[in-house]
């Protein structure tokens, strides 16, 4: 989902008070508010094919799959995942989730450098998380940031074949259900982003 900076500060208990009063979703990234603004059709579809898959296959387990209205906090910040899976119980009025086991973000334009960096980083402070999953929408590619041990496996997935491991959930997700109903090309030389989205096969490495 594409965001609006504020440029506003403010501490993180005044913005959870202040944001209780808005018409809009705002993100609280170390002080600073950023506007949360409507996606493309690619990106509510791509996200809702990942919900309902996750959702089917976690049915009858204790983890529970969200996509987009619930909050969770990381690094003093509060962000708004496009899905995440968490096992941890939650109460029905909990407005903040906490110990998520896998959280996803479909790229937008404007949210680009924030999924893969600042979040990215965020995210891995989490002692709950397992794996943190980056979905491209203008191309069929998706990027997987793994736990291993002390250190993080970083994979890319593509191809019409691909498929989307998530060992902690007992679950994989082919890339064809991910972006089913979706004009996004599987061709990697339709992408026009940066050189490391167009990675042309399955790889792994560990990041530290």
């Amino acid at each position: 989902m594409g965001a609006l900076r504020k440029h506003r500060s403010m501490t993180m208990a005044e913005f959870l008070v202040w944001e209780e009063r808005q018409d809009e979703r705002h993100e609280f990234i170390h002080g600073e508010i950023v506007a949360m603004n409507g996606g493309t059709v690619a990106h509510s579809q791509i996200s809702g094919n990942l919900y309902t898959a996750l959702r089917s296959a976690l049915h009858g387990t204790p983890c529970r799959v969200f996509r987009e209205g619930l909050r969770i906090m990381a690094d003093d910040s509060i962000f708004y995942p496009d899905v995440f899976v968490t096992c941890a119980r939650l109460n029905d009025q909990d407005r903040l989730a906490t110990e998520p086991t896998v959280i996803v973000e479909v790229l937008s334009d404007s949210t680009t450098n924030r999924d893969r960096l600042v979040k990215n980083t965020a995210y891995r402070t989490l002692p709950s998380l397992t794996q943190y999953v980056i979905v491209n929408q203008r191309v069929a590619a998706v990027e997987s940031v793994r736990r291993d041990g002390a250190n993080w496996l970083h994979e890319v997935v593509t191809g019409e074949q691909g498929v989307l491991r998530i060992p902690a959930l007992g679950v994989d997700v082919p890339l064809s259900v991910i972006y089913e109903d979706t004009e996004t090309p599987f061709d990697l030389e339709k992408l026009d982003e940066s050189p490391d989205d167009g990675a042309e096969a399955t790889e792994a490495r560990d990041t530290p």
